[in-house]
C-alpha cells in the first residue's frame, strides 16, 4: 500500500485505526462486509483503468496534473507482473477478510459478537461455579 498511496487507500487505515481498534471486543460483520465491498470495488477500479481502452486517458497531461495533486492512486502499467504487484495488497486484504470470515463461521461467531454471547463478569462467575 505505501508504493501505490493514493485517495483509494485511505479508507483502510482510517477504517483500521479510527473505527476497528475502538471496538470493545472485535468488529463486527457489517464492518467486514463494507471493507471487503470497498476493497472488491478498488480491484475493479484498478482492473478496469489498467485495460487499453483508458490508456489515452491515464497518459494525457490532465490525468497527470490532477493525479500529482491529488495523489488518487490509479496507475497504468504495461505488463502483467507489474498489474499484479499493484493489485496485490488488495487482494491480499480480501484474502484475509474471507479467511476471518470462514474462521468465524467454524466458531460460530460470525452473526454474534462475544459479548452478544456471554459478558465478562457472566464468563468469570461461569468459571468461578464449573471450575476449571
Amino acid at each position: 500500500m505505501y508504493s501505490n498511496a493514493g485517495l483509494i487507500s485511505l479508507p483502510y487505515p482510517i477504517a483500521v485505526f479510527g473505527y476497528a481498534l475502538l471496538e470493545e471486543n472485535r468488529p463486527r460483520k457489517e464492518f467486514w462486509d463494507y471493507v471487503r465491498i470497498y476493497t472488491i470495488f478498488v480491484l475493479f477500479l484498478k482492473f478496469a483503468m489498467n485495460l487499453s481502452i483508458f490508456e489515452a486517458t491515464l497518459q494525457s497531461e490532465s490525468y497527470k496534473l490532477w493525479s500529482a495533486y491529488l495523489q488518487i492512486g490509479i496507475y497504468d502499467y504495461p505488463t502483467l507482473i507489474e498489474i499484479v504487484g499493484y493489485m496485490i495488497p488488495e487482494i491480499m486484504i480480501i484474502s484475509f477478510i474471507m479467511l476471518n470470515e470462514i474462521y468465524l463461521n467454524l466458531v460460530g461467531l460470525y452473526y454474534v459478537n462475544e459479548q452478544d454471547v456471554e459478558t465478562i463478569t457472566d464468563g468469570r462467575e461461569r468459571l468461578i461455579a464449573e471450575g476449571d
